[in-house]
């Protein structure tokens, strides 16, 4: 019991520290952050254009178009813009220093996900507070039907950032083999932007994409979180598209844990 509780303060103590260094360089994420409310009053510009001359898009009305987008976007800023585990892995594959992490009494995914925890926890916090001042601009905008949807659409969330960061861990792992993390990590951010919803929702796209969507993990990050806030599926098949998040979460970590198991083999220390 003492050894699970001293790796559990270690655990902690990765977080803590993770969030006074996040702290520490407050001009950077607040600029991040600032940056993203921005694209969101662009993308608000571009969605008001369009309705203008329709009264429905998809099937979506202007107020739920409106929640979409104000939600989808607060969802992705919860965990999107700084979830970047490729760049510290990358970091200390460059600078050397992996070498002494292999060392360390903690598993190294894991200390990597506690790492990322923290930075989202600040994430989250802005998040709400930006979501907040949106609510206040924009009444319509809607609340969950029900306290119970709010919970599902909680749970929803924690599996969404757990797929999406697992996907970051095994693009950073990608970088034992290139040594550097610039290619993957656009490349990744520009296939979850658009597979998970984050431009737009996944249901006005062509049948045949959505098919291929539906077989892949990303949805799961930013469309059904979504979804399950505005009450587009009832309780049954909010529960059954959690479930369906949940083993891509143990899909992905199991891939996480494969892809690190392979890239240890493959490690070369460069400058250290």
């Amino acid at each position: 019991m003492n050894a699970r509780q001293g790796l559990l303060k270690r655990y902690m103590a990765l977080l803590k520290m993770e969030v006074e260094q996040t702290m520490a360089y407050r001009f950077s994420f607040f600029t991040s952050f600032l940056a993203q409310i921005v694209k969101t009053l662009v993308m608000l510009a571009v969605w008001i254009a369009v309705y203008q001359r329709r009264e429905t898009v998809a099937g979506f009305s202007y107020s739920m178009m409106l929640t979409y987008l104000l939600i989808s976007q607060s969802v992705n800023n919860v965990y999107g813009f700084m979830n970047d585990a490729e760049r510290p892995i990358s970091k200390k594959i460059r600078q050397g220093t992996i070498g002494f992490d292999l060392l360390k009494p903690v598993n190294f995914v894991t200390a990597r996900l506690m790492e990322n925890v923290g930075k989202t926890t600040l994430q989250l916090i802005f998040a709400v507070l930006m979501f907040l001042v949106f609510k206040l601009c924009m009444p319509s905008l809607a609340l969950p039907q029900s306290p119970l949807m709010a919970l599902l659409f909680a749970v929803s969330l924690v599996a969404g950032y757990l797929i999406m960061t697992f996907t970051s861990l095994i693009s950073g792992l990608g970088t034992f083999w290139l040594m550097n993390d610039w290619g993957l990590r656009n490349a990744k951010n520009a296939i979850i932007q658009f597979f998970s919803g984050a431009l737009a929702p996944l249901s006005m796209l062509p049948g045949w994409m959505q098919g291929v969507m539906n077989v892949l993990p990303f949805k799961g990050i930013v469309y059904v979180p979504t979804m399950i806030y505005m009450g587009q599926y009832d309780v049954a098949s909010a529960l059954g598209q959690i479930a369906v998040q949940l083993v891509w979460v143990v899909i992905m970590y199991a891939l996480t844990r494969l892809t690190f198991g392979l890239a240890i083999k493959k490690i070369s220390i460069n400058g250290g």
